[in-house]
């Protein structure tokens, strides 16, 4: 073998066997944020000199009215890092997320706010949970309260409690948008409505392992958050209800079958029914009279609902396997294998 040949195979190796360095891919919902997504830009990409890992920074514009876009756009020309999604009209914070969430190539995905009200350098503490194993990680906003908003900390933490409550998930700020999620995670999660409230709840649904940790809060600098309202307690309250029956349906889909629900509903008020048509039709045979009898309606009743019942069940059964067999969604989720290589 040449020497030219040795130099070859040796360069050849050392690059098969060079390590891969993290791709961390940084996602930024932005509605009328023009005076803040500058410098937010330019904090992450700041971050992202000389870092461990490969940073991609991913901004979306959610039908701002304002030169959010430009800017954007702007930034996006002159740094490879940065890629802008531009929505058509304003979708919502969920619809933002998952404009980023499936473009993102990263092994780790990590949202930030646009207004800077967590300093980006609270990114190195959420990638640090990650490597340590966490599939989720959130934070928590110190100081966002002052003694002039404690009407809605106090409908903040109400909100919270009956949450953590219905999911199990004990979180003590679920509206920062400072959190970090697995590549796997991501490409599992799915938002829609106004469900990016709930996402440490959603995520629970796969097995994810979560950490909390706190950060200091810091009020945004130029204008108000577009992300907020005056209804949102109602529609959180709303939301709550849904969010029971679908991390129930999420966890266990085969546990809460429809032909088990009411396929045992409907034969119970069928068998019901049919007892007291039994009933009745004794009373008939021993000669009395059962024409104006409230019970003759009753049963008749009972026998239809719970035939349509049971009818119900088996429609539900269906849409249930057409969803899964459709979407081609897992009833479980794998967190990693190995073939012992």
């Amino acid at each position: 073998m040449t020497e030219g040949e040795i130099m070859v195979r040796n360069e050849t190796a050392g690059t098969h066997h060079r390590p891969h360095k993290k791709l961390v891919s940084v996602v930024i919902p932005c509605s009328n944020e023009e005076k803040n997504i500058d410098r937010t830009l330019e904090g992450l990409l700041d971050l992202a000199r000389n870092h461990r890992y490969g940073f991609e920074i991913i901004a979306v514009n959610d039908g701002s009215k304002d030169n959010t876009w430009n800017v954007i756009d702007e930034n996006a020309k002159r740094h490879p890092e940065i890629h802008g999604i531009n929505l058509m009209t304003n979708f919502g914070q969920s619809a933002a997320y998952m404009a980023g969430f499936d473009v993102a190539r990263g092994d780790y995905v990590v949202t930030i706010s646009a207004d800077l009200e967590t300093p980006v350098d609270n990114i190195d503490k959420v990638l640090d949970c990650l490597d340590q194993g966490f599939d989720f990680v959130n934070s928590n906003r110190l100081g966002r309260w002052g003694a002039e908003k404690a009407e809605r900390a106090a409908k903040s933490g109400f909100a919270n409690k009956i949450i953590s409550r219905v999911s199990g998930v004990v979180m003590q700020d679920r509206g920062s948008g400072l959190k970090g999620f697995t590549k796997n995670l991501v490409d599992h999660l799915k938002l829609y409505g106004e469900m990016h409230r709930f996402i440490p709840d959603y995520v629970s649904v796969y097995g994810a392992k979560m950490v909390e940790f706190d950060v200091d809060f810091k009020d945004r600098d130029y204008g108000v958050s577009n992300y907020k309202g005056s209804k949102r307690t109602v529609k959180v309250l709303l939301d709550i209800v849904t969010l029971a029956f679908m991390l129930y349906f999420a966890k266990k889909p085969f546990y809460f079958m429809p032909g088990r629900l009411f396929g045992f509903t409907g034969a119970v008020i069928t068998g019901a029914g049919g007892l007291v048509a039994f009933y009745l039709l004794v009373l008939k045979l021993l000669g009395e009279s059962i024409g104006s009898r409230p019970l003759l309606i009753v049963s008749v009743l009972m026998i239809i609902v719970g035939l349509q019942f049971l009818m119900t069940g088996f429609l539900g059964e269906l849409m249930m396997r057409l969803y899964f067999e459709s979407t081609g969604r897992k009833t479980y989720t794998v967190r990693g294998v190995s073939n012992g290589d």
